[in-house]
């Protein structure tokens, strides 16, 4: 049995180089936000999940009626899909856990350790994540916060692999103004992105 901080951390410690770290990827998202992007970067959003059958658990995720609002995200958004991926553990053979990787919504094949390669620019990156938490939450109105999305976490990657950013997406979001309000609810398990302190 494992759970979404654990597929998070095997993540950083198989498939993310230690020596290309410029942001901190230590569960300091105040510092991570406070870090600049350089404008040839690329962007890449990380959903981590358990395993296969959490993924299935996207479609109930999205505004009423659920199944509706997600396929027509899907319809709207597939072809753009190849920087939101969907990584999450299933057993193993030689190990307990083995990494897997999906696209978000055409769920083609990535391998993990290519995750990061994925991004495309911050106005593409923006543009998708906007009418994408459109389709997640419809119209929010005002004062419902409280809308949480861990596990999602915001990443920028330069040409040479560096990651230079890394923040979850609720407090990314927020600072670059975009969706309804995703600030997670306080507590224990509320952070989302990359901990390197180990799985909880």
């Amino acid at each position: 049995m494992w759970w979404e901080k654990t597929v998070e951390y095997l993540f950083v410690i198989t498939c993310v180089n230690r020596d290309a770290l410029m942001a901190p990827l230590d569960g300091n998202y105040e510092a991570g936000a406070d870090l600049m992007a350089r404008h040839d970067d690329k962007w890449v959003l990380i959903e981590f999940k358990r395993n296969a059958q959490a993924i299935d658990d996207e479609v109930q995720k999205f505004a009423e009626p659920s199944l509706d609002s997600f396929e027509s995200a899907k319809s709207a958004l597939a072809d753009e899909d190849n920087h939101h991926l969907l990584i999450f553990g299933e057993r193993g053979g030689d190990q307990p856990i083995e990494l897997k990787a999906l696209s978000y919504f055409r769920h083609q094949t990535v391998d993990p350790k290519e995750a990061l390669g994925c991004g495309v620019t911050q106005e593409k990156f923006n543009s998708y994540l906007s009418d994408f938490l459109y389709f997640k939450f419809g119209e929010v109105e005002e004062g419902s916060g409280g809308r949480s999305l861990d596990y999602s976490t915001v990443v920028a990657v330069s040409s040479n692999g560096e990651i230079t950013h890394c923040e979850g997406l609720a407090s990314y979001c927020e600072r670059m103004n975009l969706g309804p309000d995703l600030n997670p609810d306080p507590g224990p398990t509320s952070k989302p992105g990359f901990d390197m302190g180990g799985p909880s």
